[in-house]
């Protein structure tokens, strides 16, 4: 009978031990076979994802919800589930059905908190869960690189449902107008191409149109320029802003305006309705001015800016009478011109909404409001406007003492659009709290 030893391994040589490794794994490499890579599985809908953001972004909505739907229902537990709730909620916005639109809204944003598309799905939310329409406006420039129509479709992730698009060419070298106007240099005629693309994708149209700075006016009749007072040489100097006294400047702007109200727009957006003290020293509005008032007019005199103590012993610092009687003035020859501008344009074109950005300040400090920029909202209410815009920055007042200060003005959220120009400002849940009408959010 055969016999045989059983061998420790311990008490191996280290040199036989190593021989021994060597030979094990030599049979056991002879004992496995080729390991093959199994070909990419797709068990949470991830192809079904993909095809269904395609679907959406070419404007197929129906196939969008169906595909997004069918990711819900087949794979339960998915990492996808959040994406595809949020596919969903955009479909059925896209294709009007609202209830559902706002019904998968408040699903995601409860399921899914501190998602990528919060603050997306809560400007969705501002503009449908309201009683009346709500405004999410973008603003797109000819200028920026990508074609309008990218733009918004881009743009719908947003849920905007309006675009601000500007009609003055004011490029450096050059300028114009995007439509047509008897007088002025053309650009090109784009406003009604615009337009038509803008409505056929679900957006409403709002020209952002200039009072003042209005490049090729100021380069064809330098006789239209304004003047700017400099305190340190105590002279005025020419500036390339137009002279919104000189009667031929308001000429050719009542005829602008008209002509743009003859396209199909939905709005007109105004950004630069304001004259600094340092600014509307030109021959045209003194005489209007003394002419008025029989008494004459020097910015030397009237900006200089007097000290003094209050019954405190703190220093302040105050301004001539006749300083407010100025910037009062100036603030009601700019109502007035609203006012004539609204009437030209609803003459072609009734339907036009109109809309003013106006400084925080006008709110919150009028004195300074009317000191710094000429503009008094009490008197800015003699024209009516649909809309009132305010920047909402870093600092700036929150929502509930903005809604306040603005009821001393009798204007109600629902006549006011907010401008989120940065992040950390107001947000649109926030907004939406208080019903404002519109929100224009910073152009992503």
């Amino acid at each position: 009978m055969a016999s045989f030893k059983i061998i420790c391994f311990s008490s191996l040589k280290k040199s036989q031990r190593l021989s021994v490794v060597f030979l094990f794994c030599f049979l056991l490499a002879g004992c496995i076979g080729p390991v093959t890579r199994s070909a990419p599985q797709d068990p949470q809908g991830w192809g079904e994802l993909v095809e269904g953001v395609r679907s959406f972004e070419a404007g197929r909505y129906i196939e969008a919800r169906r595909r997004s739907l069918n990711i819900i229902e087949s794979y339960p537990g998915s990492p996808l589930l959040g994406e595809a709730q949020w596919l969903l909620a955009k479909s059925y916005d896209a294709t009007g059905e609202k209830e559902a639109a706002i019904r998968e809204l408040r699903l995601y944003l409860r399921n899914y908190p501190n998602s990528t598309h919060e603050e997306e799905a809560h400007a969705y939310l501002f503009r449908l869960a309201q009683a009346d329409p709500k405004t999410i406006a973008i603003t797109w420039a000819p200028a920026s690189g990508r074609g309008l129509e990218e733009a918004l479709r881009r743009f719908k992730k947003w849920g905007a449902n309006a675009v601000i698009l500007p009609v003055v060419d004011n490029s450096i070298g050059r300028g114009g107008l995007f439509f047509n106007s008897p007088g002025a240099p053309v650009s090109s005629d784009r406003v009604g191409e615009w337009a038509e693309t803008a409505h056929r994708m679900g957006y409403r149209m709002i020209a952002q149109v200039p009072l003042r700075e209005i490049r090729w006016a100021t380069l064809l009749h330098p006789e239209w320029r304004d003047q700017k007072f400099d305190p340190k040489r105590g002279t005025v100097q020419p500036i390339e802003k137009l002279d919104l006294f000189h009667p031929e400047v308001r000429e050719m702007i009542l005829r602008m305006y008209r002509d743009l109200g003859a396209y199909p727009i939905d709005g007109i957006y105004i950004e630069d309705l304001s004259y600094p003290a340092e600014e509307g020293w030109s021959p045209s509005a003194i005489r209007l001015y003394e002419g008025l008032f029989f008494e004459p007019l020097g910015p030397n005199d009237l900006l200089e800016v007097r000290g003094g103590l209050n019954t405190d012993g703190r220093g302040r610092t105050e301004r001539a009478p006749q300083f407010w009687h100025w910037v009062g003035w100036r603030s009601r020859h700019m109502t007035d011109l609203l006012k004539e501008l609204q009437g030209v344009v609803h003459s072609v074109h009734p339907g036009v909404e109109w809309g003013i950005a106006l400084p925080e300040m006008l709110v919150t400090q009028p004195m300074r409001g009317l000191e710094e920029n000429s503009l008094d909202l009490l008197d800015l209410k003699r024209a009516p406007t649909d809309f009132y815009l305010f920047a909402s920055t870093p600092g700036s007042l929150g929502t509930q003492t903005l809604v306040e200060r603005l009821s001393r003005y009798h204007i109600q959220p629902q006549e006011v659009w907010l401008h989120q120009r940065a992040s950390g400002t107001a947000s649109p849940s926030e907004m939406g709290g208080f019903s404002f009408r519109g929100l224009l959010l910073v152009t992503p």
